[in-house]
């Protein structure tokens, strides 16, 4: 028997035990699955990414370029939850995956340069509607594999309905959710490697991939960062130039003016 990734062999011996967990397993897929269970926390990703395209609609006019290229949100499946847990030698206690898990909810955030990365978590860490619980920062210490993002899990509110369906009241809560921040470049990197090898965890696979594509990937990783830090200093040098250009034009303006 399979359940959540863990393969449960039967004999006579353990067959009670057996069959409890795999009660325990179903129950919790079927749990976190229930739209009582997953709908605040799809509120709460589109409450964020509102709040994203606002600060976006914000800095993009204010630094006359783009600040946030793209947002989508996601919402961890029951089977990735169970995962989880297992590797965290947690119970998969549907109850408890609120406050074991900070990543039910998942909303990405990819930018164009390095420092509006960092300029997007302080605006995060000012805001009056997400509390910051904890910053994780991959790309000043990248993970294992190569992985750089820069991760934030806030608490955020999320109004829901207690009671029977059309009788209850409006409560407010709040739960939380990942905000994952990367470069375009970086995003492409993460997402080869989810599909890759995040998504194909299995012996023969992870055997390959410790011999033939580990070193491959974290070069590639670290080839990323390089250039994401060039294109920063090209992009700083240009606008350097273009600050230049116009002040050399008002000059201009004002001789002629004065000239007249």
């Amino acid at each position: 028997m399979t359940a959540g990734g863990c393969t449960i062999m039967r004999t006579g011996r353990n067959q009670d035990i057996v069959s409890r967990v795999e009660e325990a397993y179903q129950e919790f897929l079927s749990r976190i699955g229930e739209d009582e269970f997953t709908e605040p926390y799809r509120k709460v990703c589109r409450s964020i990414r509102r709040e994203l395209e606002q600060i976006n609609e914000k800095y993009s006019r204010k630094l006359g370029r783009t600040f946030i290229s793209q947002i989508t949100y996601r919402i961890k499946t029951p089977e990735s939850c169970l995962n989880k847990l297992l590797k965290k030698n947690q119970a998969p206690d549907w109850e408890n995956a609120p406050q074991l898990l900070g990543d039910i909810a998942g909303v990405r955030v990819v930018c164009s340069f390095l420092d509006d990365m960092y300029k997007l978590a302080e605006i995060i860490s000012e805001s009056k509607t997400l509390e910051v619980v904890k910053v994780k920062d991959y790309v000043r210490n990248p993970k294992e594999s190569g992985y750089q993002s820069l991760h934030i899990i806030v608490l955020a509110p999320v109004e829901t309905v207690c009671g029977p369906a059309g009788a209850g009241r409006e409560a407010c809560v709040r739960k939380k959710a990942e905000i994952q921040i990367r470069t375009q470049a970086m995003n492409f990197w993460a997402s080869v490697e989810h599909h890759f090898v995040y998504k194909n965890e299995t012996e023969r696979f992870l055997e390959d991939y410790d011999n033939r594509f580990r070193k491959d990937l974290k070069e590639c990783a670290r080839t990323i960062y390089r250039i994401d830090r060039k294109m920063l200093r090209i992009r700083k040098k240009m606008e350097k130039a273009q600050r230049a250009g116009r002040r050399n034009g008002r000059k201009s303006a004002d001789k002629t003016a004065r000239k007249k």
